[in-house]
């Protein structure tokens, strides 16, 4: 009898124990899989490896982390230490962190990331080598927008913002500081709204163009910057020297519907500087293109609209191409100051 319980209470026992190693096999290894190695529970030594540390827990979900941070410290000696012999018989992305980041934990690789075509930012002046020297004076260029909330929608998600300053403020302002900085011609740049009444918006600019012509006559281009519209997305991007970038389009106004008898000084100096855009550039300038209205173009013989990009651009791709543009139009610009003849006690 007592044999019989004696062996009863030990069976018993034994299940028990079977039982609990089998739950926590099966604990152990479900744990494991999800942080992606059976060595996270131990350290070198017996140790377990929940530790306070979290950092012991980051070196054994992500081995090439544990790799590329040993040294002498408290993991220096342990399995961890076989892993850069491990590690030279793989190609490990060692150039893009995300894309390390994704080999590491897998589910990263399938989480979107959205590309952005990131433009080189404007360095100050002093960073351009072999820039040219300041031209002295008052200001040679003038910038503004007549549609000034005009935008890019693959940007800012709308073409145009109503009252405020839209993205071609920011193409605009990149002509500005090429301009400056890099070919030392004085530019101004004026970001007034005009297109608060869109009907008005050519009548409100005339009033800032004529004020700025009393204050500034000695301008030699006014630019009205624009972006064009209604353009598929095929045709609103050119390739130029592996550079992603916005057509250009230059628009001459006429005397079709009202006086406008020096209309063709305008359109020789478009014609002048598409010719210059595609010698350097092939491709990016998509010519000139005469319309009806006047533009405030009457006002002044090299006033010019010019288009950089559509709506269906991106603000990147439109800076890309105003920074390639500038370039020609400094130039252009330095070319007519040399060829004007001296000012009497000019030095």
């Amino acid at each position: 009898m007592y044999h019989a319980l004696y062996r009863y209470r030990y069976r018993w026992l034994w299940n028990k124990f079977y039982g609990f190693l089998v739950v926590a096999g099966i604990a152990f290894s479900l744990l494991a899989l999800v942080v992606g190695t059976g060595v996270l529970f131990f350290r070198w030594g017996g140790q377990v490896l929940f530790y306070r540390d979290p950092r012991l827990f980051l070196e054994a979900a992500m081995p090439t982390h544990a790799a590329g941070e040993q040294g002498e410290g408290e993991l220096a000696g342990s399995f961890f230490s076989l892993w850069p012999g491990l590690a030279g018989s793989f190609a490990l992305p060692d150039k893009d962190p995300r894309a390390l980041l994704r080999s590491q934990l897998p589910l990263l690789a399938y989480v979107p990331v959205k590309q952005e075509v990131e433009v080189n930012p404007v360095k100050p002046a002093s960073e351009h080598a072999g820039m040219a020297p300041k031209i002295s004076g008052k200001y040679l260029v003038a910038i503004y927008h007549t549609h000034t909330g005009e935008s890019y929608t693959l940007t800012d998600g709308m073409a145009r913002l109503e009252g405020k300053e839209g993205s071609v403020v920011k193409v605009g302002e990149l002509i500005r500081q090429e301009l400056e900085s890099k070919y030392g011609i004085p530019t101004l740049h004026i970001k007034k709204i005009h297109d608060r009444q869109y009907n008005s918006s050519y009548m409100e600019s005339e009033k800032t163009v004529r004020e700025l012509l009393r204050e500034e006559p000695q301008l030699k281009v006014l630019l009205d910057v624009h972006r064009d519209a209604g353009k598929p997305r095929r045709d609103c991007l050119v390739k130029v020297k592996d550079i992603e970038a916005a057509p250009i389009l230059f628009v001459v106004g006429s005397d079709a519907r009202a006086p406008f008898p020096t209309w063709r000084q305008n359109e020789q100096f478009a014609r002048q500087l598409a010719a210059a855009l595609d010698k350097k550039y092939p491709g990016l300038c998509q010519g000139v293109r005469i319309k009806e209205g006047r533009y405030n173009q009457f006002l002044h013989p090299r006033a010019l609209l010019v288009e950089i990009g559509s709506a269906n651009n991106t603000t990147g791709e439109a800076l890309a191409a105003a920074r390639l543009f500038a370039g020609v139009l400094g130039e252009e610009v330095r070319k007519l100051v040399e060829a004007e003849p001296a000012q009497p006690g000019a030095e």
